[in-house]
């Protein structure tokens, strides 16, 4: 026992140590010496207080969750060692440019490149034991099932640190469950599987684990086999022309050294697309557009269409003699100056289409007719289309496969582009003798964003006045804490407020941290729209999925001031304290997105009779006037449950990623 140590269990599995530290800071200075998912062990100033807060155990609140608090024993500590992934972490590293030869001409250079990074026929063969070690173990629980390989490794583009992917089906069965029966299904065999890893919450449910055999990480998906059909048209796209193996090897090898490819990144198939987009456009003209493949073809999966004519000989032929040089080179000039605030990259027509054009189906070119009647039916959600770069699946139309890229990695991109593009200018009159040690080797300049770290929101004067409680402020202040705390998980302690006496100007002051992502909610929110919840169950359920599900770890320390200039005239604002000014940048979008749907359909109940029959009747009228399907900023259809009339006057920018 130890008089001046708690042991507290029972908050979420994202709980960081200042989060306790707010928990109990009315006790004084206190210090978290350990945290993990399952426990923390909090130091205190004295024994007195350590009573106090024990006797309040069950009653103390973090994120929603009542914390279990117990006097410290050594003994409740568990002793299971941490889960180090070692050999998987080894995996994932890649050869330096700095220990290649870049010596002599480029292609000399290109081959030294090649033969260091990519896997060699080897390789891959060895890897097809990791499918049948892995199509094995799973038949003990689904006989017949098969493993079906995809990604880089099958489409030629597999390099040193690349992962296997692989879709097994396995029929009706719950994904959620099969993930936890599938991991346990690999742990019998240890000397095949090491560090395996169930990961059933993600939008994507999959295992992953390590083949020992052949020192290989693999991802095992059991959700859809849309990633086997692009795997395929990627591979015939790429083996069409004997130059765009070696460039695309490159070109992904160039963004993985300088760490802007990735998961959560531009992701490595994102990458591969826009490299075949680029091959598309005239006066390049390599590759056709992926509708003119199909033009006979008809194979729907998953409400999709993914057959093509993968006949090499019938493709047309391209009159381009470009050397790997220049067709690297007019990839980096082409991506440098593209409209990405305005264009959407779409290799299913081989030609941009405007971002604009995806706000009413009605714009979109006629070919797009199945995206429409997929939308029309509810078979899938609009595309997002808002974000830094939009990249648009070349079957599943509805996925941009680069909505993960921040404004600021945009940024950082683009830098890039434009530096490798001004690298191939100097070179190009010089057979490109010095291009691979200059894009491969130097980096540019990264312009940093002044990012916004204040977002102001004004609460409609007209919905004040029609609350029909005396104590109006006390409404809008009970129901912006229930919009924090309870919908975003957001914990709040109060600061001081600021009361201006007989102006009766006051000011409410808060303090909260943001631990994780809570704005990305689009993938999470398909999930309950049917569930028969309000809107504050439904908006906290989908807030813990994502809390539980969400890797990127975030440490946002903010303050909510909610300011009172009359009886009827107010504001809510949100100013960053602490953390990354970028990120904020997101979450300050999103609290102007909720503060506009969610805040105005927790005011309604307050108003007037008569204000909630006009606002009905508003909302009924609109709806009637409706002739076409809308899709809003964050491709969800207008006139949801969650975007009612907006108690708020703001003209701010509105978010990319909330619901």
């Amino acid at each position: 026992m130890d008089p001046k140590r708690i042991y507290v269990s029972g908050f979420p599995s994202f709980t960081q140590s200042q989060d306790l530290m707010q928990v109990f800071n009315q006790y004084g200075t206190i210090k978290v010496e350990k945290i993990n998912k399952k426990y923390a062990v909090v130091l205190f100033p004295d024994e007195e207080s350590v009573k106090e807060v024990i006797e309040r155990s069950g009653k103390i609140v973090n994120y929603g969750e009542f914390l279990t608090i117990k006097p410290y024993n050594r003994k409740l500590e568990t002793t299971a060692p941490k889960r180090e992934f070692t050999r998987s972490k080894q995996k994932e590293s890649i050869i330096a440019p700095q220990m290649l030869d870049l010596s002599g001409d480029f292609y000399q250079q290109l081959d030294n490149v090649l033969s260091a990074v990519r896997l060699t026929q080897q390789e891959v063969c060895a890897v097809s034991s990791l499918y049948s070690d892995l199509q094995d173990a799973l038949r003990t629980l689904w006989p017949g099932c098969v493993a079906t390989p995809f990604g880089s490794i099958t489409t030629g583009l597999g390099i040193k640190s690349s992962d296997a992917d692989c879709f097994v089906s396995l029929g009706t069965e719950r994904i959620t469950d099969a993930v936890g029966r599938a991991k346990r299904a690999l742990l019998r065999e240890p000397r095949l599987f090491a560090e395996v890893l169930a990961i059933p919450q993600a939008h994507t449910p999959i295992v992953k684990f390590f083949h020992v055999p052949t020192g290989t990480n693999c991802d095992v998906t059991f959700k859809t086999p849309l990633g086997t059909y692009n795997s395929r048209l990627v591979s015939f796209m790429l083996h069409a022309d004997p130059r765009l193996v070696p460039l695309a090897v490159l070109v992904k090898y160039w963004a993985k050294v300088h760490g802007f490819s990735g998961s959560g990144r531009l992701t490595n198939y994102a990458l591969t697309v826009m490299i075949l987009f680029y091959l598309q456009q005239p006066p390049v003209s390599v590759l056709p557009s992926v509708r003119s493949l199909q033009e006979g073809f008809d194979q729907i999966v998953d409400g999709w269409n993914v057959a093509f004519d993968d006949r090499l000989d019938r493709l047309p032929a391209s009159t381009n003699t470009s050397s790997i040089p220049e067709l690297l080179g007019g990839f980096f000039q082409y991506y440098s100056t593209f409209d990405f605030d305005r264009l959407v990259i779409c290799p299913y027509l081989g030609r941009p289409i405007t971002k604009e054009s995806f706000k009413r189906l009605s714009s979109l070119p006629p070919e797009m007719s199945l995206y429409r009647r997929n939308l029309e039916s509810g078979a899938a959600g609009a595309m997002r289309f808002t974000t830094s770069i939009c990249v648009q699946d070349p079957f599943e139309l509805c996925h941009n496969v680069a909505s993960c890229v921040s404004s600021r990695l945009y940024e950082e991109v683009q830098a890039y582009f434009r530096f490798a593009a001004l690298a191939y200018d100097t070179e190009k009159l010089k057979d490109c003798r010095q291009l691979l040690r200059t894009i491969l080797l130097r980096k540019p300049k990264i312009p940093r964003l002044k990012a916004k770290t204040e977002f102001k929101a004004t609460i409609s004067s007209y919905v004040i006045q029609n609350i029909e409680s005396q104590d109006r402020r006390s409404v809008i202040r009970d129901e912006m804490l229930r919009m924090f705390m309870e919908m975003c998980k957001i914990e709040l302690s109060e600061l001081e407020a600021d009361d201006k006496g007989p102006t009766k100007k006051r000011k409410d002051k808060y303090m909260g941290v943001v631990t994780g992502a809570i704005w990305r909610r689009k993938q999470y929110t398909k999930t309950h729209n049917a569930a028969r919840l309000g809107l504050v169950e439904r908006q906290a359920q989908i807030t813990e999925e994502i809390m539980n599900a969400e890797k990127e770890k975030i440490n946002l320390k903010f303050c909510l001031t909610l300011a009172f200039t009359s009886e009827s005239h107010a504001n809510a604002t949100v100013k960053l304290k602490e953390g990354d000014a970028a990120v904020f940048k997101e979450f300050g979008t999103f609290f102007l997105h909720i503060m506009q749907n969610w805040f105005g359909n927790l005011l309604k109940p307050y108003l007037k009779p008569k204000e909630k029959k006009k606002l009905k009747e508003d909302k009924e009228g609109k709806e009637n006037k409706e002739t076409e399907l809308d899709v809003t900023l964050g491709g969800e259809r207008q006139g949801g449950a969650d975007q009612e009339t907006s108690p708020t006057n703001d003209t701010s920018e509105t978010h990319d990623d909330t619901t």
